[in-house]
């Protein structure tokens, strides 16, 4: 899980560094135009008198970084959202105009809504795979990068009330085929599995059944994750990245 983990980090930088934009672009003005601390509050307090220049300047990227600390969908939409506006802002500027006042926007500004571009499309690569790339690609790329694997699972069936053992066989960012040794109901359409990652941390899912098919006195089930939240969507694609590159190493090693 050392992908997510250091996505993790980076989301936190990089809210962090939201929160304190206000004080960022104060110090880039300093940097810029050389004036003293009180001329530059007072140019600051002039032209934040319209509500929107205000909010703009002092609550929109900080709220943005409190609310991409919680890991929504929602956060990731207004943290889309800004990005996008931010990056119009820069596209459309207007030489010596706010919040800048020089001839061109600061370095750092097109550095740092480059990252943000980078995080952003990261945050919604599972958004593109489903709704586009799984859909238009899907006969030349499988883009949910669906690994094979053996991990033992347990799963509660919905109206069920038992636990039932079973082995997934493959696994991608929208579910996993999985087989059981024992049939179940085909009115049974969704529950909960558990299972392990390869360093032990364990992994819940709410799934939809999918497909249903009985073998040999065995069940295989298609499954498909539901309502996953965007922290599980960067641990499931963190795992099977991880799992994708053992499976590389055990071929190429037999």
């Amino acid at each position: 899980m050392r992908e997510a983990k250091s996505l993790m980090r980076l989301i936190n930088v990089i809210s962090l560094l939201l929160i304190a934009e206000p004080l960022i672009k104060v110090m880039v003005l300093k940097t810029q135009t050389g004036l003293e601390w009180g001329l530059i509050w007072s140019n600051i307090m002039e032209n934040s008198q319209t509500f929107t220049r205000f909010f703009s300047f002092w609550l929109l990227s900080p709220l943005t970084g409190v609310f991409l600390l919680t890991y929504s969908t929602t956060a990731n939409i207004l943290y889309f959202g800004l990005t996008l506006f931010k990056i119009y802002s820069l596209i459309s500027y207007e030489p010596f105009t706010w919040p800048y006042m020089s001839k061109h926007p600061h370095f750092s500004a097109y550095l740092y809504e480059g990252v943000n571009l980078i995080l952003m499309g990261y945050l919604f690569y599972p958004f593109l795979q489903r709704f586009f790339l799984s859909r238009y690609l899907r006969n030349v790329w499988d883009a949910r990068g669906r690994v094979e694997c053996r991990i033992p699972a347990v799963v509660l069936f919905e109206g069920h009330g038992e636990f039932s053992e079973g082995v997934i066989q493959n696994i991608s960012s929208g579910g996993v085929s999985l087989r059981l040794g024992e049939s179940i109901q085909r009115s049974i359409r969704q529950g909960k599995i558990v299972f392990y990652t390869q360093d032990h941390q364990p992994m819940s899912f709410d799934f939809q059944i999918k497909s249903h098919r009985e073998k040999d006195e065995k069940t295989f089930l298609g499954l498909e994750f539901s309502g996953l939240s965007p922290r599980e969507k960067i641990y499931l694609r963190s795992m099977i990245k991880e799992q994708g590159y053992q499976e590389d190493a055990l071929k190429l090693a037999s």
